[in-house]
């Protein structure tokens, strides 16, 4: 068996998602047939995905970093439990019986930026495999940063520790290079692109409704997606401070809609969450879409709609493949978007958009938030919007190489688990 840490596919949060069924996906085609995932959940279960066109069946079991130290998903229990054997948790037992343990750390947290809470759950999970002799191996990811040396050094141990590491850009595999000195080894540290490149697509299980359905299906109306991030246009004040944006992302997202809106009188602007959250949830991306929305619509009317929060990962990049342009936040919504050789341009409010990007080869498609102001986003989407022509043109070339890399990268994860097994 193999686990899979770092990957709850319950968050809501569908770019954790991605991560979590393109590493199932890339795993289970390439021989191994038991895949067991923490979640959120209680207990030990078996669930059925629909992933690119075929039921694919996991193991699920309940991991979480809280103080419930009676419940058998509370980390803490679950590490005590493994060293006496496991006694009958399902976590601690299939930790101790997997071949190898698979962690992406949610893709971007390990790192102390998010607090202690979040930095000690990621190091724990880590440790999980790690003091019960398992073998940790590092998914695609960011590293960092650490702001706090004592959390770096703890971070910068348990890479020293495991059994393989790959980082999803430049900037974190620099770090991996810096911090591990003489213990960097090019067989067991690699440099490499975003899982999520080769999610599967599937068609919406849910119908979609049919305003949306129409635009997506009629050729002759140009269709641009955005994804408006939940946390930063609801809590702009907090989001100003903690990521030193230029300007409150409400006008951001304002004069981003606006520019593609006013750039053509057919065009037709699809809102898309991402991140789906209960209604006024300060997350919630469905609820910043339906707020913009709902000031766009007294100027451009039925031209704007949102996407209700019902698709998967899967779901959402289907519908994100058909539109002919598509700019986002989320960086997972725009890794869907640029891997479906769609035109896209990322709004990056931190330095991993542009370290995966450029992972990519499309550095130069990411606008950040921390230097353009409203007004100079809306020039930039409009020149992102007259070249999407010649975008998507390139984009079919370089997309090839992506995930021919991308399915490099799955193999030697596979072999480095068959190694790993000794």
């Amino acid at each position: 068996m193999i686990t899979l840490l770092g990957a709850a596919p319950d968050t809501g949060n569908q770019g954790v998602s991605a991560l979590c069924r393109s590493a199932v996906a890339g795993i289970r085609s390439r021989g191994f047939d038991r895949i067991a995932v923490a979640d959120h959940g209680r207990g030990a279960r078996r669930a059925f995905w629909w992933i690119g066109g075929e039921e694919t069946g996991v193991d699920l079991f309940g991991l979480t970093n809280n103080r419930r130290l009676w419940r058998g998903d509370c980390l803490r229990t679950v590490s005590a439990l493994a060293r006496l054997g496991g006694l009958g948790n399902s976590a601690a037992r299939s930790i101790l019986g997997s071949r190898a343990v698979l962690d992406v750390s949610g893709g971007d947290s390990f790192t102390d930026l998010y607090g202690e809470k979040r930095f000690q759950a990621m190091c724990r999970s880590k440790r999980l495999a790690l003091d019960n002799g398992r073998p940790l191996i590092l998914l695609p990811q960011t590293l960092g940063p650490f702001r706090d040396p004592q959390r770096k050094a703890e971070a910068v141990d348990i890479l020293r520790r495991a059994t393989a590491v790959w980082v999803r850009d430049q900037r974190s595999f620099d770090f991996l290079k810096d911090e591990l000195g003489a213990d960097f080894d090019p067989a067991r540290h690699h440099l490499g692109v975003d899982m999520a490149v080769l999610l599967p697509e599937t068609v919406p299980a849910k119908p979609l409704p049919d305003e949306i359905c129409n635009w997506l299906h009629d050729d002759r109306i140009p269709v641009a997606g955005i994804n408006v991030n939940g946390l930063l246009y609801q809590r702009e004040t907090e989001a100003c401070a903690a990521f030193g944006l230029a300007e409150g992302h409400r006008a951001q997202a304002s004069a981003a809609a606006r520019a593609v809106l006013d750039s053509d009188p057919a065009m037709r602007l699809l809102l898309v969450p991402h991140v789906n959250r209960p209604e006024g949830d300060a997350e919630s991306d469905w609820s910043a879409c339906r707020a913009l929305e709902d000031e766009l619509r007294m100027t451009y009317g039925a031209r704007v709609a949102t996407l209700p929060q019902i698709y998967d990962a899967c779901e959402l990049k289907w519908i994100i493949a058909r539109c002919d342009w598509f700019a986002g936040a989320r960086m997972h919504s725009t890794i869907a978007s640029f891997s479906s050789g769609v035109p896209t341009l990322g709004f990056g409010y931190s330095d991993k958009a542009e370290g995966v990007f450029a992972e990519c080869g499309i550095e130069k498609d990411v606008a950040d938030l921390r230097v353009l102001d409203a007004q100079s986003l809306g020039r930039v989407v409009r020149a992102s919007l007259r070249r999407r022509s010649a975008s998507r043109k390139t984009l079919k070339e370089q997309m090839a190489f992506v995930r021919a890399r991308a399915g490099a990268q799955m193999d030697m994860i596979a072999d480095a688990i068959r190694r790993a097994e000794g």
